[in-house]
């Protein structure tokens, strides 16, 4: 609730940081080389997009590339070490209620040439799937105006939230849950980490 009164009070600009070389480039079509995870299954094994009844059809989402290329963009770390040099490398796609990120971080300071492949530079990765398996993100609430007139600043809008994916409303914190639920759906989590081989 904190977040979101300061994006109505103060806007975007206060809850994100520009990252340069990160900038994407959105596009209706998508590039079977830069987008191979909408056609691989969470395993990282490939799936057919037209015969899984889960998946979604590439041709009705937009989908970005980082504007830095394939090569990706070597930027300070801000967060998670820092100081730290971290390449990443970024490929998204967005449909009206999903929005999936094949995000990943490398070390670029720890780059070796492939054992099998002399013409391939591996680095360790910091973040990410290996498998190339984005995190699939669906959307819980759509924003709406309050207001029925309203200035074109958007500033004096009104905003409020509707619950349209009632499977996850408990994540949207102790106000939509209980303490059991909560239990009771991390314990879910972790053991389908646990079936997956992690611990």
């Amino acid at each position: 609730d904190e977040i979101w009164k300061l994006f109505q009070s103060t806007g975007l600009q206060s809850l994100v940081s520009s990252l340069p070389g990160c900038d994407v480039l959105w596009n209706p079509k998508w590039d079977p080389s830069k987008h191979s995870y909408l056609c691989k299954d969470e395993n990282g094994g490939t799936e057919s997009t037209a015969d899984d009844g889960d998946a979604l059809d590439p041709l009705l989402g937009c989908h970005a590339t980082m504007e830095a290329g394939s090569k990706g963009a070597i930027v300070d770390s801000i967060s998670m070490i820092p100081g730290k040099r971290i390449l990443v490398k970024d490929e998204l796609s967005l449909w009206d209620d999903n929005f999936w990120i094949n995000d990943r971080g490398y070390d670029p300071d720890v780059a070796e040439i492939d054992a099998n492949d002399s013409s391939t530079i591996v680095m360790p990765y910091i973040y990410g799937n290996r498998r190339g398996v984005p995190y699939k993100l669906e959307r819980v609430t759509r924003m709406f105006s309050a207001k029925a007139n309203y200035d074109k600043t958007i500033q004096s809008l009104s905003l409020g939230i509707e619950i349209i994916n009632e499977d996850l409303e408990w994540t949207l914190g102790d106000k939509y849950r209980t303490e059991m639920l909560f239990r009771n759906k991390m314990k879910a989590v972790h053991s389908a980490l646990e079936s997956k081989g992690f611990d």
